[in-house]
């Protein structure tokens, strides 16, 4: 590949290779990736299946906003910038802060999205993240072609995304769902 003509990946998800040991930060991870901009911008994503303990509720409760559905959990985006919070969601829903995530998605982070959800706005579909997934500009992609220092490393597998993979499981569960998909989009490639 050459390295002038980097792919973009914001839209697609990464799923850790299945190789990976345990003691690896990635470890049966699915990645959604909300922004990449080639050789200028760092690429971002979030992790979309490592819960955390907090949910929406105890958020929204510290910050003076009732919230009284407590099943939305927060999921851990990734180690950069953590005390943040990011919301990935169905792009028909849009708060003071929102902006493309890629295909059908938007992101959003802004505290007035909280009052929002509170008060029963909220997408069709979304998940909230502390924290993000960062590469510097070029990274990425050395890291899926296995070059550069990253030669004798797994390669990501990369894949697009469905609804379901995105919002409709969690955990080890969204882990061998997004293999699935990815093996049979490569499957399908050929026939």
């Amino acid at each position: 590949m050459n390295q002038g003509l980097l792919e973009n990946y914001k839209g697609k998800l990464l799923i850790s290779h299945p190789g990976l040991p345990k003691s690896h930060p990635f470890y049966e991870t699915v990645i959604y990736i909300t922004q990449d901009r080639f050789n200028n911008e760092a690429t971002i994503g979030v992790i979309l299946n490592v819960a955390t303990e907090h949910t929406v509720q105890k958020i929204c409760n510290e910050q003076g906003i009732l919230f009284s559905d407590g099943r939305p959990t927060i999921y851990k985006g990734g180690p950069v910038n953590q005390r943040s919070l990011i919301m990935l969601h169905s792009d028909e829903w849009h708060s003071s802060n929102t902006s493309d995530a890629g295909l059908s998605y938007a992101i959003s982070s802004d505290p007035f999205m909280f009052e929002k959800l509170s008060s029963g706005d909220e997408p069709v579909q979304y998940r909230i993240f502390a924290g993000l997934t960062a590469w510097t500009p070029g990274q990425l992609s050395l890291e899926i072609n296995k070059q550069g220092p990253y030669a004798n490393s797994l390669p990501w597998l990369i894949t697009d995304p469905t609804d379901e993979i995105i919002f409709g499981s969690e955990g080890t569960e969204q882990y061998s769902n997004a293999l699935e998909l990815c093996s049979r989009q490569t499957f399908d490639q050929y026939f």
